[in-house]
C-alpha cells in the first residue's frame, strides 16, 4: 500500500471512491470473495427488476461481495419458501410480502438493527408494513416498499358513454353494465391469485364484514355482511364481467385493460406503467381513481414487501450489508423507487411525498384522502394463520362457488369451516 499514491487510491477505489466507502462504512473486500443470494418476485414493474440488477452489480464493485439475484412468480413464492425451510438450504435473502414474516418467524433472523438505522434516516415505518414485518416485537424482515390498490379505468370509454366515476361498489355495478354492453367489461379476478383477495377484501370491508375478528382467533366470515358482498359479486359476474375471470392469474386484469378489452379493473398503477413503457395505444386512455366505498366506508388493500434473511444462511452479515446498501443509501433507494414509476412506494414516514408521485398527473389517486389502508385479514392482527388463509385462497374460492351456482349460504359455510380448520390448527 505504501507504493500507491493518494491520487491513485482515490481514482481506483470502486463506486463513488473514498466518499462511497465513508458513506457506507463498508470497505471494498480484498482477497477471498464473499457470496450471497437473493430470491425475489418477478416485479410487475419490470424496470425495477432491471434497476435491482444494476444496483446489485454496483454493490459487488463497491463491497467485493458477489450477489446472485433469482426471480420467481409471486404465486410460486409460498411453495418455494416452504421448500427452502424444509431443506434448510437455498437463498440467503428472501423478499416477503404481507404476513410471510409471521408465518416463518422461527426461520428468520432479527433485523432490528437494520430497521433502527433506516428509521433514524427516513422516519417510522408505515403501520401496515410495521405490523407485517415486526413479529411479536422483533423485526423479522426489513420493510422496503409497498403497492396500493386503486381503480384503473378507460377514461375515453367513460367520456364516450357519459359515465360517472363510481364512488361506491354499487355505482360500479351501474357503470359496469354499460361497459359490458360496449364490449369492455369490468375485470375483477375471481380465482386463486392475490389480486382476487386484494379486491374481495375492500368489498367485504366496505359492507362491514370480516374474515377473522380483532382477537385473531374468532372466525367471523358467516355474517349477513358477507352475504351482501357475495350477492354483489354474483350480479357483477352476471351483468358486468366475462366468465374468463374465473381462471385469471395476477397479470390477467392488467393485460385485459392494456389490450383494450377491459374498461375497469382494480389494481395498483402497474397496468398503466407497463402500457406507458411498452408504448401501447391504451396508455393515453388509462387513468385512476379512488377505490369505491360502501355502507361501512372506503377501504383499500395495501401490499407491503420486505426483505428477510433465513436463519440457516451462512452469510447473514454480508446479506445485511446488501439491505443497508439498497435501502440505507438515500440516493440508491431513491433510484430504486423511481425505477418502479410509482408502482412501489417508500414505506417510511418522511418519504411519503416522494418525487416519483410528481412524475405523472395520473398518480394523483395514490394520495387519495378518505381511504383506510389494510393488509389481508383486517381487522385481525397479522399472524401466521392469516397468511395460511391467504395461501389457501379461501375468499376467492368462496366467491367462485357462489357465482357459479352454489347457494350463497352454502358457500359461506364452506369458507367458515375452512378458516376454522386453519385457526384451530
Amino acid at each position: 500500500m505504501s507504493a500507491i499514491t493518494r491520487r491513485h487510491f482515490l481514482t481506483t477505489t470502486t463506486g463513488a471512491g473514498l466518499a462511497g466507502v465513508l458513506a457506507t462504512g463498508i470497505p471494498p473486500a480484498r482477497g477471498q470473495q464473499r457470496e450471497i443470494s437473493y430470491l425475489c418476485w418477478n416485479n410487475f414493474a419490470p424496470l425495477m427488476d432491471k434497476k435491482l440488477a444494476e444496483i446489485g452489480q454496483r454493490f459487488t464493485k463497491d463491497t467485493g461481495i458477489k450477489l446472485k439475484i433469482d426471480h420467481i412468480a409471486a404465486a410460486q413464492q409460498a411453495a418455494k419458501y416452504a421448500s427452502e425451510v424444509q431443506s434448510q438450504a437455498g437463498h440467503d435473502l428472501v423478499e416477503m410480502r404481507m404476513h410471510f414474516p409471521w408465518l416463518y418467524e422461527g426461520q428468520l433472523i432479527d433485523l432490528g438493527d437494520v430497521v433502527a438505522d433506516l428509521e433514524k434516516k427516513y422516519g417510522k415505518v408505515l403501520s401496515s408494513a410495521a405490523e407485517t414485518a415486526r413479529v411479536h416485537g422483533t423485526w423479522r424482515a426489513v420493510p422496503q416498499y409497498h403497492a396500493m390498490f386503486v381503480a384503473t379505468y378507460r377514461e375515453d370509454l367513460f367520456k364516450k358513454a357519459g359515465l360517472k366515476i363510481p364512488d361506491t361498489w354499487e355505482d360500479l355495478y351501474t357503470v359496469g353494465k354499460e361497459l359490458k354492453k360496449m364490449g369492455n367489461p369490468v375485470g375483477i379476478p375471481i380465482s386463486q391469485n392475490y389480486d382476487s383477495i386484494s379486491t374481495a377484501g375492500p368489498v367485504l370491508w366496505s359492507f362491514g364484514g370480516m374474515e377473522i375478528d380483532k382477537d385473531g382467533k374468532t372466525v367471523r366470515i358467516n355474517t349477513p355482511q358477507t352475504a351482501l358482498m357475495i350477492e354483489w359479486y354474483k350480479k357483477m359476474f352476471r351483468d358486468c364481467m366475462e366468465p374468463e375471470v374465473l381462471s385469471w392469474d395476477d397479470a390477467s386484469n392488467n393485460q385485459a385493460i392494456q389490450q383494450g378489452k377491459a374498461g375497469w379493473i382494480h389494481n395498483p398503477v402497474s397496468a398503466y406503467i407497463v402500457a406507458k413503457q411498452m408504448k401501447l395505444p391504451t396508455a393515453d386512455t388509462i387513468n385512476h381513481h379512488r377505490t369505491p366505498g360502501g355502507p361501512a366506508g372506503r377501504h383499500e388493500t395495501d401490499v407491503p414487501r420486505h426483505i428477510a434473511i433465513w436463519k440457516f444462511s451462512k452469510n447473514a452479515e454480508p446479506a445485511k450489508e446488501f439491505i443497508r446498501y439498497l435501502l440505507g443509501k438515500r440516493e440508491v433507494y431513491d433510484e430504486y423507487i423511481m425505477s418502479a414509476d410509482a408502482f412501489n412506494l417508500p414505506v417510511y414516514e418522511k418519504l411519503q411525498d416522494h418525487p416519483v408521485l410528481k412524475t405523472d398527473p395520473k398518480y394523483a389517486g395514490l394520495k387519495a384522502e378518505g381511504v383506510q389502508y389494510h393488509c389481508y385479514g383486517w381487522p385481525a392482527p397479522p399472524s401466521d394463520k392469516v397468511q395460511l388463509i391467504t395461501n389457501s385462497f379461501i375468499m376467492p374460492n368462496m366467491i367462485a362457488k357462489a357465482v357459479t351456482g352454489t347457494p350463497t349460504k352454502d358457500a359461506i359455510v364452506w369458507a367458515e369451516n375452512e378458516m376454522k380448520k386453519i385457526v384451530a390448527g
